[in-house]
């Protein structure tokens, strides 16, 4: 009797370990974009785990200079596709396409991003929609007076752990970050407080960063796929005097 219940919890134990290991081993669903055009954005999800499920995916559409979310819509990637088929993704049936009408959306440049599940796509795209400068004009017109101050490395950051190291939204001025408004400066040479010209958009000194030192601005943006986006650019700033 002895022996049959050491054998039972033994059988138990090892079928736990084992489904342990499968979960933890479990591959995360991808994502990815195949299209994103002036009528089109489509792409498709899989997940090897289960290669012949059909996921659900998010399409998000944010304004580039401001972060703020301008269009989403959930749908379901489950379109057949021979390219997917004949790659090994399971029945093939893994594609999605969604019709877009940009003209409800002002002029400018935006960052569509894809989600399926907690997972980001692996390549986030950026489409202009009309005239991008149309935007860039208002904050130009209503600055009195701009000095400019030299070309600057231009680089991104989010809430994000990695790029906040907790901090999230929390500045070192008492301010709370905001996309299209918030950088992170050397004082130095960027005083607290002062409003600053990049690429047409103004931007207010509330933050700074280890890194950032000298002719550095740090860009404060809501997510990490838009802080990769942007990446390290170069550009000229201008301070704004009222």
């Amino acid at each position: 009797m002895k022996l049959r219940h050491l054998l039972t919890g033994t059988i138990l134990t090892v079928s736990l370990l084992a489904a342990t290991a499968v979960t933890a081993f479990a591959a995360a669903p991808k994502g990815r974009f195949e299209t994103v055009n002036s009528t089109t954005i489509s792409g498709w999800a899989y997940n090897s785990s289960t290669p012949d499920d059909a996921l659900n995916v998010r399409i998000s559409i944010k304004d580039k200079n401001t972060g703020e979310e301008v269009f989403s819509q959930r749908m379901t990637a489950g379109e057949y596709s021979d390219e997917l088929y004949g790659s090994g993704k399971g029945n093939g049936c893994h594609a999605f396409t969604l019709s877009m009408d940009w003209s409800s959306l002002p002029d400018g440049v935006y960052l569509v991003e894809g989600y399926v599940g907690d997972n980001d796509f692996s390549n986030p795209r950026t489409y202009t929609n009309g005239n991008p400068d149309a935007k860039q004009e208002a904050p130009a017109a209503q600055a009195q007076n701009l000095v400019p101050l030299g070309v600057f490395k231009t680089t991104g950051y989010c809430p994000c752990r990695a790029c906040s190291e907790g901090w999230g939204r929390h500045t070192c001025t008492g301010a709370v970050a905001t996309a299209g408004h918030t950088i992170a400066v050397d004082p130095r040479v960027i005083p607290y407080g002062s409003k600053v010209m990049i690429n047409g958009v103004v931007y207010t000194a509330e933050d700074r960063g280890g890194a950032v030192r000298g002719n550095h601005i740090d860009i404060f943006f809501n997510t990490h796929a838009e802080t990769r986006q942007h990446g390290t650019q170069s550009a000229e700033v201008y301070l704004v005097q009222s």
